[in-house]
């Protein structure tokens, strides 16, 4: 009987000894006015800033907008913003935009560039630093703001990381290995957990996210989602096969319900202990 799927972590396959088939922001409302011809009339908010620092819990993810104002970087926070732009008159009420018009909004807003500001440049690896796209509220875009920003969040178990530090700083400190994504045990469809990678007994880690389909893109259809996501990670498996002849993986793929929130990302994770094999051998001693 197959399990019903999870809309974030839709469905999942694990190859190796078996094989299972599973369901796997915006900135705060500035209340100010100016007075014309004895009428209050609102003014248009200061465009969010880069390196702004907000304090608002991971639902904002799909809640579009956040009331959140900017706080300082050094007290508690969540997000820190890495990417500012500016949305056409056309693009209408926020929460009224599909899920496609948002992501063509944020196309800069990649792994390349989050990954670059947070001090990982380069990084290929998948980690617990994600990107949350924030418009402003409908009340903010009647009042004149087209502004959209996109904010870096580091996520722990599930849910973000208050942090009292700039991110950069915080990965410097911390070091590039603990953002790694794990799982704390074997993934699965209602285990969306992320957790540094501390246990390779139990620990699976996160080696690749790839995007199957860009704004505007039609869901292609499950079979064809999770033929893609197998070739995918099971050519990956290989890399870090761990000297084994059949090196364990898990792939999860998007459901249609998934696709069309936004997520369309194809996850690839091996063992922990399959992956520290690979890149980071054990030197014998002597």
């Amino acid at each position: 009987m197959r399990p019903k799927s999870h809309s974030y972590w839709p469905r999942a396959h694990f190859a190796g000894a078996t094989t299972l088939t599973i369901g796997l922001m915006s900135i705060g409302l500035l209340a100010s006015a100016v007075m014309a011809l004895g009428f209050a009339a609102p003014a248009q908010a200061a465009t969010p800033a880069i390196g702004e620092c907000y304090n608002y819990p991971i639902t904002v993810r799909d809640e579009v907008s956040s009331a959140a104002g900017a706080v300082s970087c050094t007290s508690a926070h969540t997000a820190e913003t890495y990417w500012t732009g500016s949305l056409k008159p056309t693009f209408g009420p926020p929460s009224k935009a599909t899920p496609g018009a948002r992501l063509a909004a944020t196309t800069a807003c990649n792994t390349e560039t989050l990954n670059a500001y947070v001090a990982m440049p380069g990084r290929t690896l998948p980690s617990r630093w994600l990107s949350f796209a924030i418009f402003p509220t409908d009340t903010q875009w009647s009042a004149g703001e087209r502004w959209v920003r996109c904010d870096a969040v580091f996520k722990t178990g599930l849910k973000l990381t208050n942090l009292t530090s700039k991110a950069a700083d915080f990965v410097v400190a911390t070091g590039i290995d603990y953002s790694n994504f794990c799982t704390p045990s074997q993934p699965n469809g209602r285990n969306t957990e992320s957790y540094p990678c501390t246990d390779p007994k139990k620990n699976w880690i996160m080696v690749a996210a790839r995007d199957l389909g860009g704004p505007g893109t039609k869901f292609p259809g499950t079979s064809n989602v999770e033929k893609r996501t197998r070739a995918i990670c099971s050519k990956i498996a290989k890399r870090y096969n761990g000297a084994s002849k059949f090196p364990s993986w898990w792939a999860i793929w998007p459901t249609d319900r998934g696709w069309k929130e936004g997520r369309r990302e194809a996850q690839c994770l091996v063992p922990l202990a399959q992956y520290n094999k690979e890149v980071a051998p054990v030197i014998p001693a002597g």
